[in-house]
């Protein structure tokens, strides 16, 4: 089975939803993986919007001009 998309990550979950804490953010995506098929490995950011009920367009130009959380905190020092 081949998985086809634009893979979302936990760090780009982080940065959609402001959190900073990566293992809270992990059981999340996990959560929704099993959601949409038990023992899912992937998730797409269609799928991640189809979940939330999201515009997929909102979600792609906000993860593109958004700067990852750990990589602003780097800046910051």
């Amino acid at each position: 089975m081949f998985d086809n998309g634009i893979f979302l990550s936990v760090k780009d979950l982080m940065t959609l939803t402001g959190s900073t804490n990566y293992c809270s953010c992990s059981n999340h995506h996990r959560s929704i993986r099993d959601g949409i098929t038990k023992g899912k490995k992937k998730l797409t950011i269609l799928e991640y919007c189809q979940h939330e009920h999201i515009d997929f367009d909102y979600v792609w130009k906000f993860l593109r001009e958004t700067e990852p959380q750990n990589e602003a905190k780097n800046e910051k020092k």
